[in-house]
C-alpha cells in the first residue's frame, strides 16, 4: 500500500509524473504458450485427434524472452533477451541497448526526468545494476532495494503485466505456433497492434485506479473489484 500511496501523493504534487515512469518487464513466450483450442480444431485434418496432434508437435520445444516497456501511451519494444536472464547480460543490455531503444521516443529528448521500473528479479538485484541504474536515474528508479521501493509480488501494477502480455499473448498463440521463426514474428505482429490500441491511450488513468483499489483492498487482490 505504502507504493500506491507514494504514487498518489506524488501524482497529485506532479501531475506528469505518471507519464514519466518508464514501466520495464521481461515475459517468456514458448511453444506450448496459451493455445486457443477452438482454433487448433480447425487446424488439426479431419478425423484426426486435435490434442495428439498437439502433444506430437511439441515435441520440438522453443522460447523466447522477451523485453517491453511501457512510458505514457508508448510502448517500447519488443526486444529480446537472452533465455538464461543474469545480473551481467541484464547489466549490457541496459548499458548498450536500452538507449538505443529510447532513442526515438519523444519524452526521452526533453529535459524532464525520467523514472525507470524494473521488478526485484535476481538479475534486477545484482549490485552492479543498481549502482548504474543510481548513476543514470540518481534517485529516479524503482526496484528492489532501489530509491523507490518495488513491492513484492505486484505484478497487477504494471501495464506491462495488467495490460500488454496478456494481449500480446493472446494475438500470439490464436493459432498454433510451428516454428521459432514464426513466434517471433507473430510477437512482433502484436506489438504492432498493440501500439495502436485505444486502450493504450488510458494507462495512467488504469494505474491510478489500480491503485485506489490496492488501498481499499488493503494491499491484497484487488483486480475482481475492478
Amino acid at each position: 500500500m505504502h507504493f500506491c500511496r507514494f504514487l498518489l501523493h506524488t501524482d497529485v504534487d506532479n501531475p506528469d509524473f505518471l507519464k514519466r515512469i518508464l514501466w520495464t518487464d521481461e515475459s517468456k513466450f514458448t511453444r506450448e504458450g496459451i493455445l486457443n483450442l477452438h482454433n487448433l480444431h480447425h487446424w488439426a485434418p479431419k478425423r484426426q485427434n486435435p490434442h495428439a496432434k498437439r502433444q506430437q508437435s511439441f515435441q520440438r520445444r522453443f522460447s523466447v524472452n522477451v523485453w517491453a516497456g511501457v512510458i505514457g501511451n508508448q510502448v517500447i519494444g519488443p526486444h529480446y533477451l537472452p533465455d538464461n536472464l543474469n545480473g551481467d547480460n541484464y547489466l549490457e543490455f541496459l548499458q548498450n541497448d536500452l538507449p538505443e531503444l529510447l532513442a526515438e521516443v519523444p519524452v526521452f529528448n526533453e529535459d524532464v526526468p525520467i523514472v525507470f521500473q524494473n521488478d526485484g528479479c535476481p538479475a534486477h538485484w545484482r549490485l552492479t545494476v543498481r549502482e548504474y541504474l543510481d548513476n543514470v536515474f540518481p534517485n529516479s528508479w524503482i526496484g528492489r532495494d532501489g530509491p523507490i521501493a518495488w513491492p513484492p509480488r505486484s505484478p497487477d501494477l504494471t501495464p506491462l503485466d495488467f495490460y500488454v502480455w496478456g494481449r500480446a499473448k493472446e494475438l500470439v498463440y490464436a493459432t498454433e505456433v510451428p516454428t521459432r521463426e514464426v513466434l517471433i514474428q507473430r510477437i512482433e505482429a502484436a506489438f504492432g497492434t498493440i501500439k495502436n490500441e485505444i486502450r493504450l491511450r488510458t494507462t495512467t488513468v488504469t494505474i491510478r485506479q489500480r491503485c485506489r483499489a490496492c488501498i481499499r483492498n488493503r494491499g491484497e487482490q484487488f483486480e475482481q473489484n475492478l
